[in-house]
């Protein structure tokens, strides 16, 4: 070849060199992708450099005071995704609804226990080496559980199958997941199963609950089409509510997964999103899963906000970087508690002293508040304000125990408080053993002796007719009382006497279950919160409405699978009509009913009206019961109708729901 030929010509040679830049810029960008983490399935993180996600909020009524204690879960990763587990309490700042707030600590929590549900693909795509896998992971992830975590497996294809429930018994966790295959030519029904197992972890009272969710594919039909009836948005939006609070953690294998909407479920709801090119890299995966539930922060401090939803910001600073993650959450309503108002702790007391508490939270009707003191009840008040009067000369000097016992109906105890005091008699002055002047014959002066006896006498005299006559006045006003409540109760009855009311039995003031104004009586008899077993609401409104929301009549802030604003009661021509509550869905445009169904009798309302009856059971979502009771006054008859007629064809048969 001649040297003429060799050499190119000027404008190939000019093409080619530009070609070579051309290529060194995208050899660039490509690895500024690949440090960025957008080849690696990781979402790519802030300029801050870490990543901070608030997995979930949980709040608790104080023992100590009239405040919250709370607990945020927050995991916090370094550009390349792994975990940052040496941070102390000042990297962290919290602001609850836009007002920072104190942190008391943050100490990793790797031995708290979680509930999670394992969400495995078993579509036709799984098949051969790509189950095998799966299941190899997945068992040596449960393998390293804690002692104390729950977990169940869920497969999901066509169908959507639980295959072993929540059991700590790991064992026949992994020994399940062994049996699990592949179903050839099977669709991939992903977002009803990320539904079905959100919903499955709100029947978890409390605690760290979480979804791992692993597929190799997107949400479709064997033969085309989408397979789910729900849809991500439905997901999120169940995930979450505040008596949810449901993190996925969602795994993607392979080219066909939809990297962008796995990634959505995890941020968009507290978790994380991993992804697997192949199936060489699942088992580290899992490894990484299984490191960041383990390294999570549990972030404390105290709020002294009010009932309801709320949101907490957790800002974290790891060397010259920063990021923050904003989650909302729910606090619950108080219980019923009681706390003194009078004696002060440690008070000296003597004489006649005032005895005073008050109550706050929400809880069953008190019927009396008992004080006693060493054991022995002194005063009983059945109205409010709770307060009495007692004298403390009677009791000998030294430490005394003043308890005051809030009772509800058949005398069971719902609350109580303490207070220690201290008795002290009034010293009296004594003679001395000096002489005294004595008095001349004929004089009318008494002796200083004689007159020491004479003035004892009278204050003690005038200390008994005293306390005498606060006893008696005491007495006067609890008959006055109790009969003004008898009145109430017997009253309106016409020519008919106490005795034709009572049956003729000897029933007292006492073995009232429900107020003359009452309507009804709802009493719960199943609830995920033990401390609504058992307690009573008397229906006393035209309208009562009953939700997980604070602004509700009757609420059940623990209670999850209860809508924020479940069903309502109204009376009408003197009978009591129960109604689901639809309310306006926002995002999808539409009215919505309660999630998770209301049942009378075991059969579902389903947006229909029905006239309750005495006895009925009513369920709201999947374990609250509770038991109507209607009032002697209150029509409900098997023959009531809508508007207080007779039953006919045009009127809807409350029996048939």
């Amino acid at each position: 070849m001649s040297m003429a030929k060799s050499i190119l010509p000027y404008g190939e040679a000019e093409m080619a060199s530009r070609f070579r830049k051309h290529l060194f810029h995208i050899l660039s960008i490509l690895l500024a992708l690949l440090s960025a983490g957008l080849f690696s399935g990781q979402p790519a993180l802030a300029q801050s450099g870490i990543d901070t996600v608030v997995h979930y909020v949980e709040g608790a009524p104080s023992n100590e005071k009239i405040a919250y204690d709370v607990t945020a879960y927050v995991s916090v990763a370094d550009s390349t995704g792994n975990p940052i587990k040496d941070l102390a309490a000042d990297a962290f700042t919290l602001a609850e609804d836009s007002q920072q707030v104190t942190v008391l600590s943050a100490d990793l929590a790797p031995d708290a226990p979680i509930n999670l549900v394992l969400l495995l693909d078993t579509s036709g795509s799984m098949s051969g080496s790509g189950i095998e896998a799966a299941k190899t992971a997945a068992s040596n992830f449960i393998a390293g559980l804690g002692n104390n975590d729950r977990v169940a497996v869920v497969t999901f294809d066509n169908d959507i199958k639980t295959r072993i429930d929540f059991t700590t018994d790991h064992r026949a966790a992994r020994d399940e997941l062994g049996l699990i295959d592949a179903t050839r030519g099977a669709g991939t029904c992903l977002y009803d199963a990320a539904y079905q197992a959100v919903q499955m972890t709100a029947t978890v009272p409390s605690g760290r609950r979480a979804v791992v969710l692993f597929t190799d594919g997107v949400d479709e039909k064997a033969d085309g089409g989408t397979c789910s009836i729900h849809t991500a948005d439905d997901v999120i939006r169940l995930a979450t509510e505040s008596g949810t609070r449901t993190p996925l953690y969602t795994l993607g294998l392979g080219s066909k997964v939809d990297q962008k909407s796995l990634q959505r479920l995890a941020q968009d709801t507290g978790g994380r999103f991993f992804y697997s090119p192949n199936t060489n890299q699942l088992d580290t995966i899992f490894v990484r899963l299984s490191d960041t539930l383990r390294s999570q922060y549990a972030i404390k401090y105290q709020s002294t906000a009010g009932p309801g939803s709320h949101t907490l910001a957790v800002t974290a600073k790891y060397l010259s970087a920063q990021d923050t993650d904003t989650r909302g959450f729910l606090l619950p309503n108080f219980p019923l508690r009681l706390t003194f108002v009078e004696p002060a702790e440690g008070q000296e007391a003597s004489g006649i002293t005032a005895l005073k508490v008050e109550t706050f939270g929400q809880g069953e009707t008190i019927q009396s508040v008992n004080f006693v003191i060493n054991g022995a009840t002194v005063a009983t008040v059945t109205t409010a304000p709770y307060e009495a009067q007692v004298d403390f000369d009677a009791y000998p000097e030294g430490g005394l125990t003043i308890d005051a016992l809030a009772l509800g109906a058949g005398g069971i105890e719902l609350a109580r408080a303490t207070r220690q005091v201290t008795v002290r008699s009034i010293a009296v002055a004594q003679p001395t053993d000096k002489a005294q002047p004595t008095v001349e014959e004929g004089s009318e002066s008494f002796s200083p002796k004689t007159l020491f006896f004479i003035i004892g006498g009278i204050v003690l005299v005038g200390a008994l007719a005293a306390f005498l006559i606060v006893m008696a006045i005491l007495k006067k006003r609890k008959e006055d009382q109790r009969n003004k409540e008898w009145d109430e109760k017997v009253g309106g009855l016409g020519e008919a006497t106490a005795d034709d009311f009572l049956g003729g039995s000897d029933r007292t003031m006492d073995d009232w279950e429900m107020s003359s104004d009452a309507l009804g009586m709802l009493t719960v008899s199943s609830s995920d919160d033990s401390s609504m077993l058992d307690q009573r609401f008397e229906i006393t409104k035209r309208r009562t409405t009953l939700g997980r929301k604070a602004d509700n009549d009757i609420i059940f802030p623990k209670d999850s699978p209860v809508s924020r604003h479940h069903v309502v009661i109204e009376e009408r021509d003197g009978g009591l009509f129960l109604s689901e509550v639809e309310e306006m869905d926002e995002k999808i445009g539409k009215l919505k009913r309660p999630t998770f169904g209301t049942f009378v009798n075991d059969r579902e309302v389903d947006g229909q009206e029905v006239l309750l009856q005495n006895g009925d059971e009513i369920r709201l979502g999947k374990r609250v019961k509770l038991k109507f009771e209607a009032s002697a006054h209150t029509l409900a008859g098997d023959e009531k109708t809508h508007d207080g007629s007779t039953s006919s064809d045009d009127t809807m048969d409350t029996r048939q729901v």
